[in-house]
């Protein structure tokens, strides 16, 4: 099944990308959480600069098409341009440990930016780590955001 997974989601990257003028080079990794579907245009910052939206939005498409094929497939299928993904995690553990820093020397409350639930779910366990802080999310839509805080005494 891994060989039949892995030839379909090359083949419908090249027909996403056929009518593109960029050639992707398409490289699977399979473990037992995720199907990484790892691409490289050469004209990477087109789907993560300014935001990640277009990569988003190529991940959303692929995991509708990936279902429809493999109903039953146990792995989520997620999808990286140009190492974002890595970059994305550095930035938010970033984040995280100035936040960590900053509520400890303070003994106030940080808010952080609003951020996908991806990024926030990275925060929530990084802080988990902290016996002396917690975090919640806060707001609603695009407004979302992690506050951590010293747990109460």
């Amino acid at each position: 099944m891994k060989d039949e997974v892995t030839k379909f989601l090359e083949n419908i990257v090249g027909e996403l990308f056929a009518d593109w003028p960029l050639k992707p080079e398409v490289e699977i990794i399979e473990n037992d959480i995720t199907v990484m579907v790892r691409i490289r245009t050469g004209k990477d910052f087109m789907f993560t600069q300014p935001d990640a939206q277009p990569l988003l939005a190529l991940q959303h498409l692929l995991r509708l098409i990936f279902k429809k094929q493999f109903p039953d497939y146990p792995q989520k299928l997620s999808v990286d341009i140009g190492n974002f993904r890595e970059q994305q995690l550095q930035a938010i553990n970033k984040v995280a440990g100035e936040a960590i820093w900053q509520a400890k020397a303070s003994g106030n409350a940080v808010h952080l930016s609003p951020m996908s639930s991806f990024e926030r779910r990275l925060i929530h366990t990084q802080v988990a780590n902290e016996l002396d802080l917690s975090s919640e999310s806060m707001g609603f839509g695009n407004d979302r955001h992690v506050v951590i805080k010293l747990k109460a005494k």
